[in-house]
This record gives C-alpha cells, sequence and structure tokens, in this order.
C-alpha cells in the first residue's frame, strides 16, 4: 500500500474534511454503510430517518442535504488526493459508514452525518496520467457515487441537476485559479478541473453525457465552477436563510422591485 495515507499531507485531508479513519465510533445516534445506499428501501428509511433528525420539512429537502455532505465528506478529498496529492485513494463502500455522532442536550456540532472509513487504500501515479485520471474518477463516479445519487433522486424524489449541482458545489471550490502558484503546476490543476467539468464523457459518471458541463464557464479561456448556482438545493426550507450562490436570491429581489 502506498504509504501515501500515513503521512501529514492525508491526514490533513482527512481532518480538513471531517473524516474519522477506522471503524465508526461507538455509541453513535445512527450508522449506515455507504454500500447500503444503493439500496432503494434501506436509502429510503434512512433519509426518513435523516429527515426528522435534522428537521428537513420533507424528504426532498433531507436528500439534497445528504448529497452536498456527501460531497463535503467523500467527493472532496478524494479530488483532492487525485489533482494535488498524485494518487487513487479508494475504499470499499461496505467498509465506509455514515454516521451521526451523540451530541449531549448543551452541546454543540452537526446533525449532518460524518464519515468513517476503514480499509483505505491509495496508489501512486503511475503511467500516462490521462488514462489513470479517467479511471480515478470512473471508480469514484460511475461505480460508486452515481448509483447512490439516482437511488437519491428516486426517493425523494429529487431532480439529478440538483444532486450533482450540490457535489459540484463541493468540487468547485478547490480549482479556484489561485489554487496553487504560477507555473507548470497551476497548468496541471486547470487541466485537472476541465477534463472533469467539460471533457470527461458521460461513462466516466455513469450517465450519457458530462453533468457538470452545465455549471461551468470559462473566464479568461480559464474554466472556473459558475458564481452562481442554476439549481436551488432547498437550503433554506430548513434554515430560514439562503446559500450564498443560491438562485432564489436575485428572483426574489427582482420580485421585490417590479
Amino acid at each position: 500500500m502506498d504509504q501515501y495515507l500515513s503521512t501529514d499531507l492525508w491526514k490533513q485531508t482527512a481532518e480538513e474534511h471531517s473524516i474519522w479513519l477506522g471503524k465508526p465510533p461507538e455509541h453513535s445516534v445512527r450508522t449506515i454503510a455507504l454500500s447500503q445506499l444503493h439500496e432503494e428501501a434501506a436509502c429510503r428509511e434512512y433519509i426518513s430517518w435523516l429527515q426528522e433528525y435534522i428537521d428537513a420539512p420533507d424528504m426532498k429537502v433531507a436528500a439534497s442535504m445528504l448529497a452536498k455532505r456527501i460531497g463535503y465528506l467523500w467527493t472532496a478529498p478524494l479530488v483532492t488526493a487525485m489533482t494535488f496529492h498524485h494518487r487513487h485513494v479508494s475504499f470499499q463502500l461496505e467498509n465506509s459508514f455514515l454516521y451521526h455522532p451523540a451530541l449531549s442536550a448543551n452541546e454543540g456540532g452537526t446533525r449532518f452525518p460524518f464519515l468513517a472509513v476503514n480499509g483505505l487504500q491509495a496508489e501512486a501515479l503511475t503511467g500516462d496520467r490521462e488514462l489513470w485520471r479517467e479511471k480515478v474518477l470512473e471508480e469514484m463516479f460511475a461505480v460508486q457515487l452515481t448509483p447512490l445519487l439516482k437511488t437519491l433522486a428516486a426517493i425523494a424524489p429529487l431532480s439529478m441537476s440538483i444532486l450533482w449541482e450540490n457535489i459540484m458545489v463541493r468540487i468547485g471550490s478547490l480549482y479556484t485559479p489561485d489554487a496553487d502558484d504560477a507555473g507548470q503546476e497551476s497548468q496541471h490543476i486547470r487541466t485537472d478541473f476541465s477534463y472533469l467539468t467539460l471533457g470527461a464523457p458521460g461513462q466516466v459518471f455513469g450517465v450519457k453525457r458530462n453533468p457538470f458541463i452545465r455549471f461551468t464557464e470559462n473566464k479568461g479561456n480559464v474554466p472556473v465552477a459558475k458564481n452562481k448556482r442554476i439549481t436551488c438545493c432547498f437550503y433554506y426550507q430548513m434554515s430560514g436563510e439562503y446559500c450564498r450562490k443560491c438562485p432564489k436570491i436575485d428572483n426574489e429581489n427582482e420580485s421585490q422591485l417590479k
């Protein structure tokens, strides 16, 4: 196994994305394997429970919030490892768990889930980078994430566009134009983002076409995530406030001016 997983570089990435390395902590309020979320009945039961636990108004909002959380816990750190550390970090879904730690009555903290991963593996970049990158992304999306998103969309019910943009929000912030110093490394970062959001064919994601294309734009011939969302994630329905990129903000302002 690649020594990367024992480095401070990976440990910092895991910490920044609230990943628990090992089995889920004991005495958690709720634990569910990611593999179970591919099963419609198990996923429906969990989302129903999550809706009540986070005080979401309905299954649609709960499913959308979970997708955003998964983008933060799962997709972002794996993409970070691929682009910035040149490593393919992978895990088995049956050994990876969403868990909700127990919170005392006077204790702060989120009710959204955390991720515990047991049996992580990492491989360094070998051979042709383009072929290696395609393999990494296909495992991450087509094999693992997309089936889960499709299950969420079916049971909520919810548009896949909303779920994909929820993931894009977590990925796009990683690839800012100043993500690294100017030069060859910066070019490599832009190339990865361009492929991920524009160039990769649909098969890499297990769908007909690249789902991130519509959420990407060019600024000075450099692809970046759009500043405003196209879809609404429904966060405002459970929080009383809008996300910073919410498209409803402009719509409401226009209505007030009429």
